[in-house]
């Protein structure tokens, strides 16, 4: 799948985000404010090792993947309001594995306030020619449907190759009461080893066919509410589009193949909390979003009736803390 990203929710928000394939993500938010029955929270350490796993399949696409992230994190300033305690600069790894795709690279960090948070990264990205992955093309109104990928897998036009993928990323969220409003957008610039005539490629994490040496962008939106003893229920909306060159363009309205929009329900459910600990927060997430906007997705190629639809579990724990 390499598909996510990405990611998904945990009953405390100061989590990182999940993503699944292109995207599963669902941000771990932190309230604005606190309620009058919310009890106090522990003090974030000034120097933090911690790690996060997340495993997910996917339907529409489909998808399955292993991702994994490792980072230390050290805290900017000490504070007790909820919308600033979890703030500072980290760096990590985060290693992601799928039957199709291997991705190593790591992160840089920097959240001034738990409302904001910005991100940049890069990966070394691996495809193994397996599962209809990596397929090339010379323009970017060309058919990559799931069948026509199917037929060009059969036909022997996947093939192994690898490259480069580096991304920016900010995530804002907002709290009134016990709901909680995140954005986050994430610009990804790729640079593969393609064949010759190739300027643009299927990317499985985000169903998208996107320019070689070129920039992406996608944004999920989420509203959610969150109960006092772990679940997390609501909507998410999330928008995906390539900025391709005039010359790569198809000829016809018919021939687009971004942007692309789909929007649907999100539950999460955290089986326990307990800050500090090695092995914390499990939570079991579900997700399925309805295409509104994709070339093949809403009938032409998979009927608009089969939602995208996502089933994840993640967990996470601290290896080092210190003042």
């Amino acid at each position: 799948m390499s598909r996510h990203r990405r990611p998904l929710y945990s009953r405390r928000v100061n989590a990182a985000r999940i993503a699944l394939a292109a995207g599963l993500g669902l941000a771990a938010l932190h309230p604005t404010a606190a309620r009058a029955e919310d009890p106090p929270l522990p003090k974030v350490p000034t120097h933090r090792i911690s790690y996060d796993t997340t495993f997910g399949v996917r339907l529409n696409p489909l998808g399955l993947e292993l991702q994994n992230n490792l980072a230390y994190r050290h805290r900017f300033y000490d504070s007790d309001s909820r919308a600033l305690r979890d703030n500072g600069f980290g760096v990590g790894l985060s290693p992601t594995v799928s039957p199709s795709i291997s991705r190593m690279g790591g992160f840089v960090e920097v959240r001034p306030l738990t409302l904001l948070t910005l991100q940049a990264g890069v990966h070394h990205v691996g495809y193994l020619g397996s599962f209809d992955n990596l397929q090339s093309y010379a323009l970017a109104s060309e058919d990559f449907s799931d069948t026509a990928r199917d037929v060009g897998d059969e036909a022997g036009r996947a093939y192994p190759t690898h490259g480069l993928e580096a991304y920016l990323r900010a995530q804002a969220l907002a709290k009134i009461g016990p709901i909680v409003i995140r954005d986050e957008v994430t610009f990804t610039f790729s640079s593969l080893a393609l064949k010759d005539g190739s300027s643009h490629y299927y990317h499985p994490r985000f169903d998208l066919l996107v320019p070689n040496d070129g920039w992406f962008v996608h944004n999920d939106t989420d509203l959610v509410y969150f109960s006092d003893f772990g679940l997390v229920a609501g909507a998410r909306v999330s928008t995906t589009h390539a900025f391709t060159p005039d010359e790569s363009l198809g000829t016809s309205a018919s021939e687009t193949n971004s942007p692309m929009l789909r929007l649907g329900p999100l539950l999460a459910y955290t089986i326990f909390d307990t800050p500090g600990a090695s092995f914390n927060k499990p939570t079991f997430i579900g997700m399925a979003q309805w295409w509104v906007l994709h070339r093949f997705r809403t009938g032409e190629d998979v009927h608009q009736g089969i939602p995208y639809a996502t089933v994840a579990f993640r967990f996470e724990g601290d290896l080092f803390r210190s003042d």
